[in-house]
């Protein structure tokens, strides 16, 4: 029975990809508890501050890839918002997939995670079975409920499920269609959330229907959603619902007798704005047919914040913004800043891209930054013995140089194997003490003009190895540089996702300075640096040495590198008794390094996340003997939010 229930998806053709769907939802939303607290959450600081407690909305839309219709659509929501975006995802569920929503909570539907639940058939008649599953471990990855299967086929007649991920407690009823590829996806969603957090309490029902008729427009009136709305139900409101629709009602037909004062607006607008800047992310569409949109990260979101060794706490924004001028050119652009605190630094990029052709990626772009403080040995050995020890004493950041930079780059894909890249970089280096390098009678500014050129091979296509060569080689009296290098690195990475969420990551690299300038030259590599702005759990995937001291990244004219993670849920945590609950993912690390001095160099590292904070915890060995232990922390809280 069981082989039947995990091999009924692939007796199913898949749906057409043109498939329309006419679609009916409804929520209700009570806030039983709350605290103020609760202004920390995206999304809820407008209702966290609003006195009223409890609210519905209704829609109708249209279905179809790429281009959804709404006819109509009302919520009493303040500022008509969408009251935790997350919770929608529970409503377009795969019960067949390996997860049944985005990339979490593994379906005991599938085969590959049958070694993760326990089953057990409840009653049995001619034509249909009632099943049980209980996850093996009490893990926020995996759910518990029953189903009702047919006998015969194996097909999931009705399914209810409850669990708990990502700060939200649900049960879902789930009602899978009746014919064909339907089979494979909801036609009826009952979704029941509890949200808790520091003694808020929000209980939410969302009802979706799929399939039902299309919708009469001549019943809709723009003016009026939500009397609209009751002519258009086909079913009954329960009384809490009805209750609220009704209170909801009286409010549309007063608006429209008796207009808000302005001042009420203003009001109204300053806590929106004032909302949206400190706790909610700033986000919109622009344009005629909303081609453009923009984003900004809100200010006081701990997910920005973070903390390593080498950096201590670190505060990260970030801003976005694209527009499309038609479905192969785009313009966009990105700002990355983070603010070290202990070394009183402010970093940011801004590159700046537009896209030519998408289905080439075909695209120009132009960065801005700040890279990391840089050293140069050349330039110390140029000092004078009797000089530098009095220096030294004077100023410890004598060797260092505030690093700007200027990148352009070009980029084509011929195919779905090679790449090209051509660009130049300029950096613009000032010394952080500038007067020692005055007595010393050595410039305090050095710049250097660098084209560059990047090959790219994929040898299994898009889904495989990508093999990078890079080429980059300064020139002088061009901008006024003064610095003159030649710089290969050779990169090797691969991804590779396996069942069940797994995947592993390899990273193989080598760099190396071909040519340097006598005078002065700083060894400054592309893919071999510290990533002054981390970015939490889904950063540096392929690979990072987190406990390498930040002056090894400059000290060598080559260096030979090695990475490999692997990440999985449910590893060994996870099987914990009540700790094991809120572990969402685990993590792997091994990195090897040779450079100059430093050969070999290994790191050894565990990583887990959960709904609040990721964490990893490294040892690293130098040359042979231990040389350390640290760990790199970083706030996950409301990430999907």
């Amino acid at each position: 029975m069981l082989n039947r229930i995990f091999g009924y998806a692939r007796t199913i053709a898949t749906v057409s990809s043109d498939t329309v769907v006419h679609s009916y939802t409804r929520y209700t939303v009570d806030i039983q508890r709350k605290n103020f607290s609760l202004l920390a959450v995206p999304s809820l600081f407008a209702m966290a501050r609003k006195g009223q407690r409890r609210f519905m909305g209704e829609s109708y839309q249209q279905l179809s890839p790429g281009n959804n219709k709404t006819f109509l659509s009302y919520t009493s929501l303040p500022h008509h918002g969408n009251i935790m975006p997350t919770v929608m995802r529970y409503l377009v569920p795969h019960i067949y997939n390996v997860t049944i929503v985005d990339r979490y909570l593994l379906s005991p539907f599938n085969i590959q995670n049958k070694s993760f639940y326990r089953y057990r058939f409840l009653s049995w008649t001619d034509d249909r079975v009632i099943l049980a599953f209980t996850p093996k471990v009490d893990n926020t990855q995996l759910v518990r409920g029953n189903a009702v299967v047919d006998r015969s086929s194996g097909r999931v007649l009705t399914c209810h499920m409850e669990g708990e991920y990502d700060m939200l407690r649900f049960q879902l009823e789930v009602v899978p269609g009746t014919q064909g590829a339907e089979t494979l996806l909801a036609r009826e969603c009952l979704l029941t959330s509890t949200f808790k957090f520091l003694g808020n309490r929000i209980v939410s029902t969302y009802r979706a229907r799929y399939g039902i008729p299309s919708v009469d427009t001549t019943l809709i009136d723009p003016r009026r959603p939500v009397a609209s709305a009751g002519q258009l139900r086909t079913d009954t409101l329960s009384r809490f619902e009805e209750e609220l629709y009704q209170r909801i009602l009286r409010d549309e037909t007063a608006r429209d007798s008796v207009p808000q004062a302005e001042g009420h607006h203003r009001r109204n607008g300053f806590w929106r704005v004032l909302g949206d800047c400190l706790i909610d992310r700033i986000s919109s569409n622009f344009g005629a047919a909303d081609q453009g949109y923009f984003r900004i990260s809100p200010i006081l979101n701990p997910f920005y914040m973070g903390y390593s060794r080498s950096r201590g706490f670190t505060y990260k924004t970030d801003v976005r913004g694209s527009y499309n001028f038609s479905s192969s050119t785009e313009f966009s652009l990105r700002m990355k800043a983070g603010y070290s605190v202990r070394e009183q630094r402010l970093y940011f990029h801004l590159p700046v891209t537009f896209f030519y052709d998408k289905r080439h990626n075909f695209y120009s772009q132009i960065e801005l930054g700040t890279g990391n403080r840089i050293s140069s040995t050349t330039i110390a050995e140029r000092i004078g013995a009797d000089k530098l020890d009095s220096l030294r004493r004077a100023q410890n950041d004598l060797y260092l140089f505030k690093d700007r930079y200027v990148r352009f780059a070009t980029h084509y894909d011929f195919s779905s194997r090679w790449s090209l890249q051509v660009g130049f970089v300029f950096h613009k280096r000032t010394a952080v003490d500038k007067r020692a390098f005055r007595q010393v009678g050595m410039p305090e500014v050095y710049r250097s003009f660098a084209p560059s050129f990047e090959v790219q091979y994929r040898p299994l296509g898009w889904k495989g190895a990508a093999i990078t060569i890079d080429y980059e080689r300064s020139l002088k009296n061009i901008l006024h540089s003064n610095t003159e290098y030649a710089r290969w690195e050779i990169d090797a990475q691969y991804l590779r996702p396996l069942t069940r969420l797994r995947a592993i990551s390899l990273r193989l690299g080598t760099g190396f300075y071909t040519q340097k300038a006598s005078r002065a030259y700083f060894l400054d590599y592309s893919n071999f640096r510290e990533n002054n702005i981390p970015g939490g759990w889904n950063d540096g995937w392929s690979g990072e040495f987190e406990l390498l001291d930040a002056n090894w990244y400059n000290t060598s004219n080559y260096y030979a590198r090695a990475n490999f993670t692997y990440e999985t849920p449910l590893l060994a945590l996870s099987w914990l008794p009540f700790f094991g609950h809120y572990i969402e993912m685990e993590r792997l690390y091994l990195s090897a390094l040779s450079v100059k001095e430093l050969t070999p160099y290994f790191e050894c590292g565990y990583g887990f996340t959960t709904r609040l904070f990721s964490i990893g915890l490294f040892v690293s060995n130098r040359n042979g003997r231990f040389n350390g232990f640290g760990c790199k922390f970083g706030f996950e809280l409301f990430r999907h939010w």
